[in-house]
């Protein structure tokens, strides 16, 4: 499981490698317009444009509503990541976190039944990931940094301090498989967020 979980981690600091290079380790979500956005997603650059992709699943995390809760559905985030793509398409000089409230959030689709809820989502479910389902826990991670950033009420993106969570996180989980994923999220990613 934890290399399961290092595999996410690293897919996840390259994002900032090509999202932000004059300072890798954080990100200030409330500088990001849609043009710097665009131009990942649309770079023939596969690590930029899944750089793009974390960024809208960290946004959809921080977008997440009280009713809403720690239940995502993946289906829909696709659309609304559409959505606010297209959006930002059209209006370059917007800012992604305002683009992306538009579609995300208390402005989402409801609900289908394919949506999950990570608050029920065990720690053991992680060590049955196989290698190449990698890419989706570090967009599970990325949403939950997102949506612990917004209950600290945070718009900064913090690699390292994500890296070094997520780390804890892989440990915590490997000697605790019946915790919950979220739960352990709280301990590691959340306002207390050193797991000590």
């Amino acid at each position: 499981m934890m290399r399961t979980f290092l595999g996410a981690v690293t897919a996840m600091l390259l994002l900032a490698t090509s999202f932000n290079s004059a300072s890798a380790e954080e990100i200030d979500a409330s500088t990001l317009t849609c043009r710097d956005l665009n131009a990942k997603a649309q770079s023939s650059d596969k690590v930029a444009v899944y750089g793009a992709t974390v960024i809208l699943y960290w946004m959809a995390g921080y977008q997440a509503t009280g009713e809403q809760g720690t239940v995502v559905d993946f289906d829909n985030l696709s659309k609304e990541f559409s959505k606010t793509t297209e959006f930002c398409g059209q209006n370059p000089d917007v800012g992604v976190m305002s683009a992306s409230e538009k579609f995300m959030g208390e402005n989402s689709a409801d609900q289908t039944p394919k949506a999950i809820d990570l608050a029920i989502l065990k720690c053991e479910a992680v060590n049955t990931t196989k290698d190449d389902e990698t890419d989706g826990l570090g967009q599970i991670l990325m949403w939950l940094a997102g949506y612990h950033a917004s209950i600290a009420k945070s718009k900064i993106i913090d690699m390292d301090k994500f890296g070094e969570s997520v780390t804890k996180m892989a440990t915590y989980c490997a000697e605790n498989p019946e915790m919950g994923l979220f739960t352990a999220s709280e301990k590691f990613m959340g306002e207390e967020g050193d797991g000590e």
